[in-house]
């Protein structure tokens, strides 16, 4: 079966690819895209079987693809928010996988949609309930974390949360930076990192940072729907450090809890 994947994230995306060269079942890649803008020009001449979207894109959400283009094609969501189920059932939804998902999930969601059948309604309303009470009962979407361990050659380090100043994907690796201006190699990903952190102290600003309130040193406009951050300590990038212009509302609403 053709696959389209939908996500903006390098490394989640390399690690999906991989989980789908595992599974019991043959699938090709046959594209990957990395944003609203770039799969409704993709979509509008080309098709696939199975589409593996992501929900949060750079610049806006996945369901702004599929509402445009009225697109028919069986979707497996994956998403580190829960709050999105129902409104997944809109559209062509297969499974809704919350990260971070394994090979057997995925492989599991993959049979739901080989087993699908064209007589099941889309908007399966006893599918959507038994859906919400999985998520319900999942418990990594309650579990905190507040130890992360690095390592510094052959030194293990576990440092505590509120040790932490941000983290930063970069050239495909993830960077945790500490307070005290120290800075680690992390072996995670930005979207299946997101939902352990406390949503009191980290939010999300862009495909590149999560950011601690403690962290942020000045916010400015940088223009009529984006913000400028300075983090400190500064993680030595000549990059602007910008608040995704889909975050911004609810970026203003964490920093006024």
């Amino acid at each position: 079966m053709d696959i389209v994947i939908i996500e903006d994230e390098d490394l989640a995306a390399e690690s999906l690819e991989k989980m789908l060269l595992k599974i019991e079942h043959t699938v090709v890649v046959k594209k990957r895209l990395e944003s609203v803008e770039q799969s409704l020009k993709w979509f509008e001449n080309n098709t696939c079987d199975l589409i593996l979207s992501d929900i949060h894109l750079g610049d806006g959400e996945s369901f702004e693809i599929f509402e445009a283009l009225k697109i028919k094609i069986p979707i497996i969501f994956t998403t580190a928010f829960d709050q999105y189920a129902i409104q997944s059932f809109q559209f062509f939804a297969i499974d809704y996988l919350l990260k971070p998902y394994d090979k057997v999930k995925l492989n599991n969601a993959i049979k739901k949609y080989i087993n699908y059948s064209a007589t099941t309604p889309v908007n399966d309303y006893s599918r959507i309930e038994k859906l919400l009470v999985q998520l319900k009962n999942t418990p990594e979407n309650i579990t905190e974390q507040e130890r992360f361990l690095v390592s510094r050659g052959e030194k293990l380090i576990s440092i505590n949360s509120d040790e932490i100043a941000y983290f930063m994907a970069e050239n495909k690796s993830l960077f945790l930076f500490t307070t005290a201006g120290d800075s680690y190699l992390y072996d995670d990903t930005i979207s299946s990192l997101e939902h352990k952190l406390s949503k009191k102290n980290f939010f999300k600003i862009n495909r590149k940072y999560i950011v601690g309130h403690n962290a942020i040193k000045t916010i400015v406009k940088y223009s009529q729907n984006r913000l400028k951050i300075e983090l400190q300590p500064s993680p030595n990038t000549k990059d602007l450090i910008l608040v995704s212009s889909n975050y911004i509302n609810t970026f203003k609403d964490w920093l006024n809890r």
